[in-house]
């Protein structure tokens, strides 16, 4: 929708007049006009094409709050600081003086000032009396963006005296369509379908000439027309500002639904294939530990045993019990020692005879 730059509207007219007075103008510059009548749009398209021989400066909205913001954001541009004794206001004037070096030097410089009807009052008035105070023709041009109240706030009599406004007005019908034509041709579509008479008419008071407003519109008036151009004939028409957030929810049901239904097929693998449960036993060690037992098992299986996988040292630790300690054997009692033999009695000796007596 941004490119290519609209020149229609007179639009090209204000281009040119702005890149004339930005170069060799001696006055404040006024770019007026409603909301999203393209203002913005205007301003990058001028510092696109005129950025090689002017230098251009965009003043931040944050600048635009005191007058303390405003001077740093000057002297930042001038990369220069405060000089000791200086007030606020000396400084922004003083910028002013400064830019008249540059301008000399072979570029002028440019201050884009976006949405300005939004700043203080006080804050615009001592930006224009700046500049006046300055020699105009090679001061800094201050270019001033916003509604028509920019008049009143920089407090300007009838003749607009010291200021050049350039006013966009908003689009006709002919030129929406002259607007809409090249982009529907860039995108493949058909104008002579999406910018048929009602369809215009249609987007035309919808938008209100606006280029914004046409922008949010036109998605919404050309979908309204997909959705009645078969033959049968709609019996219920659903308002504009609904038909986004219902196709919202519909996006939304459709994704929830897929969700879900892949969560259900992910819950249905698991339980279709269920882990074989690891029995435990814990079996006591020693002399007086009972034979084991077989287990009886009453159902046969009917599919061969599925090795199961051996528990981590840390699981081993906390389910399986610590064997009991095998008991000592008892120590074999020592043989007693054998009896000694008694020692034999020694034989007695025999008695001698006795003499037989003499006769």
């Amino acid at each position: 929708m941004e490119t290519p730059f609209f020149p229609d509207a007179s639009r090209h007219h204000a281009l040119e007049t702005l890149r004339h007075l930005c170069g060799f103008g001696d006055l404040a510059l006024l770019l007026t006009g409603d909301v999203g009548a393209g203002k913005s749009r205007l301003l990058a398209e001028l510092v696109r094409s005129e950025s090689s021989r002017l230098d251009f400066h965009r003043v931040p909205a944050a600048a635009l709050t005191s007058t303390q913001a405003l001077s740093r954001a000057l002297l930042g541009i001038a990369h220069k600081g405060l000089n000791p004794g200086e007030g606020a206001r000396d400084a922004i004037y003083g910028f002013f003086r400064w830019s008249e070096i540059r301008a000399r030097k072979g570029q002028r410089m440019v201050l884009l000032i976006d949405d300005a009807d939004r700043a203080p009052t006080e804050l615009l008035r001592l930006l224009f009396s700046a500049f006046e105070a300055a020699d105009r023709s090679a001061a800094a041009v201050p270019v001033f963006s916003g509604s028509g109240r920019l008049i009143e706030m920089l407090g300007l009599s009838g003749d607009g005296a010291g200021v050049h406004q350039v006013h966009l007005r908003p689009l006709t019908k002919e030129e929406v369509a002259a607007y809409l034509e090249p982009r529907i041709h860039r995108a493949g579509g058909k104008p002579k379908e999406l910018l048929s008479p009602g369809k215009l008419s249609q987007l035309h008071s919808l938008s209100q000439g606006s280029f914004s407003r046409l922008k949010r519109v036109t998605p919404a008036v050309w979908l309204d027309m997909a959705s009645t151009g078969g033959g049968a004939k709609r019996t219920f028409s659903m308002p504009i500002n609904l038909r986004w957030p219902a196709l919202a929810l519909v996006i939304l049901a459709g994704s929830w639904w897929l969700v879900s239904q892949q969560y259900d097929d992910s819950v249905a693998r698991e339980q279709s294939e269920p882990e074989p449960e690891t029995v435990r036993k814990s079996i006591t060690i020693g002399p007086d530990s009972p034979d084991i037992e077989p287990i009886e098992t009453d159902v046969e299986l009917s599919e061969p045993v599925v090795e199961t996988k051996l528990p981590s040292v840390e699981e081993s630790d906390q389910a399986v019990p610590e064997p009991e300690p095998e008991p000592e054997p008892e120590p074999e009692p020592e043989p007693e020692p054998e009896p000694e033999p008694e020692p034999e009695p020694e034989p007695e000796p025999e008695p001698e005879p006795e003499p037989e007596p003499e006769p």
